[in-house]
């Protein structure tokens, strides 16, 4: 609209009609506060509906990491958690807001620049198709590899979390053992991934808008050319041409726009499927609601009991029986990580065994 209103002031200034120049732009004016006022208008409620949705959706998955065994977090990894309840949750905040400012307008910007400058000058048509093929190419291109740098990017965010925070609750460790450079190490390792993927899609950014302005500028070029070789046949195109290149700058920023817009809509979608993880995994442990209760006497038994933490290559405990009776007292003696705090933590059934039971009072 705006660039018809442009072509129209250029054909005024062409007959000299000073009066049409002016009623013209003052349209233009009221067009531009239009357009202020309607985004700011998008903005706003953009945000607000996708505020609402990511604060439900985080106490949703709070709620629901509530409910899991100590085998589930172990599965996750507490980092993992914390990670998929902030920083994913912001990129879902993100997809939210993205396709309600953009994905909403961006069909309705492309097609009528589009239309448009076809209909400005129609002989012109191919250069708008050649634009848009080329750029979609290399979009095409680059954003193929977006999409598994982001994944990574989420991966990796999770273990460095995991090192930060078992560090810090075992500093005493840390500390008593002189352990202070190998956790730094181990750190640093894991932040120089991160840095390293950082930069790879900083190089890709860093030739993607340069491509597409080089691009954009080609056609343009081709533009005035042409313009320019036929104005003895078409002497109304002196006054086309600026809404033409208008036509093309839009039609350029509604692809660029919507390139970026699925640049981090894959990121939204990455960490959408991260949350639902969550939220569709059960429970390793399941108490019967509708259990009575019962007066059960203080006896242990383990019957060939093994366990295995998720994702570990070697058991915990292989085959493990004994009987305690009521009154008793059992020491257990072993090595630092020799089951001793996983036997005890199978009694109160914060595990379940992977082979065998455990009978508390008699009862499984």
């Amino acid at each position: 609209m705006a660039a018809r209103l442009l072509q129209n002031i250029m054909k005024a200034i062409i007959s000299d009609d000073s009066m049409a120049v002016r009623n013209y732009g003052i349209q233009l004016i009221g067009l531009a506060l239009v357009g202020i006022m309607a985004g700011i208008a998008s903005t706003y409620f953009s945000a607000k509906i996708a505020q609402s949705v990511t604060t439900d959706l985080r106490a949703e998955v709070y709620k629901k990491i509530q409910t899991f065994s100590f085998g589930n977090i172990e599965k996750f990894s507490s980092g993992s958690l914390v990670v998929r309840l902030i920083n994913d949750m912001n990129q879902v905040l993100n997809l939210i807001m993205t396709a309600f400012m953009q994905l909403f307008r961006i069909p309705i910007l492309f097609v009528g620049a589009f239309v448009l400058g076809v209909l400005t000058i129609p002989r012109l048509w191919w250069i708008e198709i050649l634009m848009v093929v080329c750029v979609f190419g290399l979009s095409g291109l680059v954003f193929s590899k977006m999409g598994r740098f982001f994944a990574k990017f989420q991966k990796w965010m999770d273990k460095l979390n995991t090192i930060a925070q078992e560090s810090m609750q075992g500093i005493r460790v840390v500390k008593s053992f002189n352990q202070e450079e190998n956790e730094i190490k181990k750190f640093t390792a894991s932040s120089d991934q991160i840095q390293g993927l950082h930069l790879s899609i900083g190089y890709l950014f860093s030739l993607m808008i340069p491509a597409f302005t080089l691009i954009s500028n080609l056609m343009i070029l081709l533009a005035i050319y042409f313009v320019g070789v036929g104005i003895a046949d078409h002497p109304d195109d002196l006054a086309a041409i600026a809404s033409f290149i208008s036509y093309l700058m839009q039609l350029m920023f509604a692809i660029i726009i919507g390139a970026m817009t699925m640049m981090m809509s894959s990121r939204g979608l990455i960490s959408l499927r991260r949350i639902k993880e969550v939220l569709k995994t059960d429970s390793d442990v399941v108490y019967k609601k509708d259990a009575a209760q019962e007066n059960l006497n203080g006896s242990v038994e383990f019957e060939n009991v093994s366990f295995s933490y998720p994702n570990s290559a070697e058991p915990s405990l292989s085959n493990i029986s004994f009987n305690v009776k009521p009154g008793q007292t059992v020491g257990i003696v072993g090595a630092t990580g020799s089951g001793k705090t996983t036997m005890a933590q199978l009694i109160p059934r914060l595990y379940d065994p992977t082979e065998g039971t455990v009978y508390v009072g008699g009862r499984i």
